[in-house]
């Protein structure tokens, strides 16, 4: 059997790479949607404005602007003098968040008091104000472990940390890519199989194949094997003569 099905997965190779625009279909399509996909599906934040009500002044609130502006996550792209700048900027999408830095922020750093700090972000995209609320979370955290270690304060007993041994940095990408190359498998597996089995019928040489003595299983798995896929997925499923 075996032998048998390498004899016709050649001969569909053969048919396959003669045919111009089955090579276009099989190479060009899946190629430019891998390259697309990739870099334009992503559900990575970069470079989101936001804009700084600093009404503290000090240096411990210009360090944690310093962190946020450090980020390649965001963009700063305004400051901010009164209260009544913050909502034209959310409301005019001018700035996806804004930080805001009350009075007495460093001073109740100094004392060793919890200092709060308010992140005003515009929800009308859900998913991205997550995103930005996430990545500010991490950043705040990463102050206050630096600050803790420069003051000689105590932090948490237990501090729980995550690390990702694959895709460290945690970027979409990685996984997109490899999710769009498994379907697009699928569906050139599928497309190139109807093309082959089109093809046999306007030559003439489909029925003379499916009257030889070959079984559904048999005739599905070599015409997807000549695709150049694998037919273990689809090996169940006959072609009716």
């Amino acid at each position: 059997m075996w032998a048998r099905i390498l004899t016709l997965v050649i001969k569909e190779f053969l048919a396959l790479l003669k045919d111009k625009r089955s090579r276009i279909v099989i190479i060009v399509p899946p190629l430019a949607q891998l390259v697309v996909f990739g870099y334009a599906a992503t559900f990575d934040l970069n470079r989101a404005p936001f804009a700084v009500y600093d009404e503290d002044g000090g240096a411990a609130a210009r360090e944690l602007v310093a962190h946020f502006e450090g980020s390649s996550h965001f963009a700063r792209v305004a400051t901010i003098r009164r209260e009544a700048q913050v909502r034209p900027l959310l409301d005019n999408r001018d700035a996806l968040l804004v930080i805001h830095i009350p009075r007495r922020f460093e001073a109740d750093l100094l004392a060793g008091d919890p200092a709060p700090v308010q992140v005003l972000l515009d929800g009308r995209n859900s998913n991205t104000a997550m995103l930005a609320l996430n990545y500010s979370r991490e950043i705040v955290d990463q102050f206050n472990e630096q600050w803790r270690e420069v003051h000689g304060q105590r932090g948490p007993s237990a501090v729980l940390k995550m690390r990702a041994w694959f895709n460290p940095n945690l970027e979409s990408r990685w996984f997109i890519v490899s999710g769009i190359v498994g379907l697009l498998t699928l569906v050139v597996t599928m497309l190139v199989t109807s093309l082959s089995v089109a093809r046999e019928r306007e030559q003439g040489t489909f029925r003379g194949s499916s009257s030889a003595r070959w079984r559904p299983r048999s005739s599905s798995c070599w015409r997807l094997s000549g695709s150049g896929y694998p037919c273990a997925a689809s090996c169940r499923h006959s072609i009716p003569g």
